[in-house]
This record gives C-alpha cells, sequence and structure tokens, in this order.
C-alpha cells in the first residue's frame, strides 16, 4: 500500500491549502453575509408565490426551485428534506420520476461504484501480495488432493 501513503502525502496538503483558502475567504467576506442574508429571505418568499402560481407538473418542474406534489396536485418551494408532501409524491425537474426514485437512482450509483473500488483495490492487494511471494519463491497454492477430515 506504499502508493495509497505516496498519495495521501500529496492530497493532504492541497486538501489543508484549500481549506485555508476557503477560511481566508470567509472572514474576509463577513461583512456581506448580512445583506446576502436578507436577501435569501426575500428571495424565499418570492419563489413560494411564484411556485404557487403554476398549475401543473410540467410548469412547475421547469423551475428547479419548485417541486409538483402529486397527492396534492400543487406545485410548492423546493425545500429538501422540509417538505408536506410524502416523499414518493414529489417530482423534481421531471414529471416521469419521483424524488424516491432519484434517491434511490443516486444510492445505486455509490453502490456500484463502491463495489467497483473494493474490486480494484483488492486486485492491487493481490497483486502486491503475489509479488512479495514471487521475490521470496514460494507461492503458496492450496493442495487439493491432500487428505482431510471435513
Amino acid at each position: 500500500m506504499c502508493w495509497l501513503r505516496a498519495w495521501s502525502h500529496i492530497l493532504l496538503p492541497v486538501f489543508l491549502s484549500v481549506a485555508l483558502i476557503q477560511l481566508i475567504f470567509n472572514l474576509s467576506d463577513h461583512k456581506t453575509k448580512t445583506h446576502h442574508h436578507w436577501k435569501r429571505k426575500i428571495e424565499a418568499k418570492y419563489v413560494e408565490k411564484e411556485c404557487a402560481q403554476k398549475e401543473t407538473c410540467p410548469v412547475c418542474t421547469r423551475d428547479k426551485r419548485c417541486i409538483w406534489c402529486r397527492e396534492e396536485k400543487v406545485c410548492k418551494k423546493y425545500c429538501f428534506p422540509y417538505s408536506d408532501c410524502k416523499f414518493n409524491s414529489i417530482f423534481w425537474a421531471n414529471c416521469n420520476v419521483d424524488l424516491f426514485g432519484i434517491v434511490m437512482l443516486i444510492l445505486i450509483v455509490i453502490l456500484a461504484l463502491a463495489f467497483l473500488w473494493y474490486c480494484l483495490a483488492y486486485y492491487f492487494y493481490m497483486q502486491q501480495h503475489m509479488a512479495l511471494y514471487a521475490r521470496h519463491g514460494q507461492v503458496p497454492v492450496y493442495n487439493w488432493d491432500a487428505p482431510g477430515d471435513w
């Protein structure tokens, strides 16, 4: 796992420097935060009114700030996870797949990527150990013909 240690020596300073740069920008931007806070509050009220005026699912889901509630047949402001609709009746950005389906698709992709990463890690682990055994001249092989009790 030398390659993993080498990557950690490279990536750790990069991540720390990015975090420090982000911290410096946040400290210098403190004066304008209160202005943005009030601006966001006013915009949120405007979005609620704007979403409530939309009457169909295609019109509602065109605006990424709105969700369509299938049970109530009403357009609402998108505020995940706080919504009055059931999770499996919320449509966002389309009228075909509900939000539950989108979340399940994302989870399946994450699990598939995790499995792929596991397989690659196991492949590199076995490759490293076979190289280690080959250097010492002994490769472990299981003897299938050996007598033994099960």
